[in-house]
């Protein structure tokens, strides 16, 4: 499959990642393990439809953990280019609905380990035959059914499904409730596959293989971690660049020292 890299046109630090990014994916596009990395231009504040993306949605206050009391600063909403970023990735599912191609979906700093490039064929070769597939830190390795892409866009689009996260979250919620509601119908019934998904389990270094990502996203058991895969790609996080998303309600140090978020970024400079 093609890879959709999302990028900020124009903007030097995304571009930067950007070029970084496809550096690590050198070999995996050299053995066709990938086809070809297309960048797409990421919808930002400044962007002239930014409006009309945000106003299809329905945006709840944040659960997340890093924005409650204890962590940072309670808020009622999210930051405008923390809605960007999600309005980028559903806009990206929107299209894959309409056209009924699976692409792979990265984020401008995703990295590929070379350490754990076994690990990454492995992924890749068993992700046409699922549903759902996450291969990375977050958001940043991921594909989607163009079934499942129909579903879910319907769902934030018209059955006012609630945005109270970060996409990584939302994403794993619209599955688990397609899970529930869609694919267990007996007539339905999983569309006769063993294993519908791939996912991180709860901190991020394991790919878990199954139906139910419930299991993998809420626990961190390492004897049901052992039936898994190392998770091959991350996020590269130069102390140079920073970052280009604002996380408001984060606790300063977070903000001042991005790479300190989680302990699986992978750092430079």
């Amino acid at each position: 499959m093609k890879v959709v890299q999302i990028v900020i046109k124009g903007n030097e630090v995304s571009e930067e990642y950007a070029a970084l990014s496809q550096y690590s994916f050198e070999r995996a596009l050299r053995e066709g393990y990938i086809d070809s990395i297309e960048k797409f231009d990421a919808i930002t504040p400044d962007s002239e439809d930014f409006q009309e993306h945000v106003d299809r949605y329905t945006w709840s206050r944040s659960l997340m953990t890093l924005d409650n009391k204890k962590f940072g600063q309670p808020k009622d909403d999210h930051s405008p280019t923390e809605k960007a970023g999600m309005c980028s990735h559903w806009e990206i599912m929107r299209q894959c609905a309409v056209s009924g191609e699976r692409v792979w979906v990265i984020e401008h700093d995703t990295w590929m380990l070379e350490e754990r490039y076994e690990s990454f064929k492995a992924l890749v070769t068993l992700t046409p035959e699922t549903l759902y597939a996450n291969i990375g830190l977050f958001m940043g390795m991921y594909s989607l059914d163009p079934r499942f892409c129909h579903w879910a866009y319907h769902m934030l689009t018209t059955n006012d499904f609630p945005i109270n996260c970060g996409p990584y979250c939302v994403l794993q919620r619209l599955f688990r409730t397609y899970t529930t509601n869609h694919l267990s119908h007996p007539d339905i019934n999983y569309y006769g596959k063993h294993v519908t998904s791939l996912h991180p389990w709860h901190n991020c270094d394991t790919i878990g293989v199954g139906r139910e990502i419930g299991k993998f996203f809420n626990t961190n058991d390492p004897l049901d971690k052992s039936h898994g895969l190392p998770t091959p790609t991350t996020q590269v996080v130069s102390k140079r660049l920073a970052v280009t998303q604002e996380h408001h309600s984060y606790k300063q140090q977070l903000q001042d020292e991005p790479w300190k978020r989680h302990k699986f970024f992978h750092v430079i400079d």
